[in-house]
């Protein structure tokens, strides 16, 4: 490769690079974070835009048994839970199932729960939704 060949290669990598730094900086402003002045897309998420429901279920003393919750209309879905409506460790209750199974039902959280004690188990099933932005 001789002398004149390289100088050619290296002048026209550097006229590229100063035509790739021109058309870039034709931007309005330059973006910084911290001077961020465009308007929310949407409002911040507060308390008072998360709504919880919950049903309450029993399962009968060594049965299985089960309890869905619906988010209102108009919310969207976020999370579900199942759990025993009262706090206790004692409770021998297996969760067998938990979630919701069609993409059409998606606000729908579904709870099936095997209770292994002779004595009926209160349970429920919880959802936290989103309601929309005022």
């Amino acid at each position: 490769m001789s002398f004149g060949r390289s100088i050619v290669l290296v002048a026209s990598g550097v006229v590229a690079g100063i035509a790739f730094v021109l058309s870039c900086s034709d931007a309005p402003g330059k973006a910084d974070a911290a001077t961020c002045d465009c308007p929310a897309a949407e409002p911040p998420l507060t308390a008072s835009r998360y709504q919880v429901v919950s049903n309450i279920g029993d399962v009968p003393a060594n049965g299985t048994g089960g309890q869905s919750v619906r988010c209102p209309t108009g919310t969207l879905f976020l999370s579900g839970s199942c759990t025993t409506q009262l706090l206790n460790p004692v409770r021998d209750v297996t969760l067998q199932q938990s979630g919701f199974y069609e993409a059409s039902e998606l606000g729908v959280w579904a709870c099936s729960f095997r209770n292994n004690e002779a004595t009926p188990v209160n349970i429920q099933a919880t959802v936290v939704c989103l309601k929309p932005a005022p």
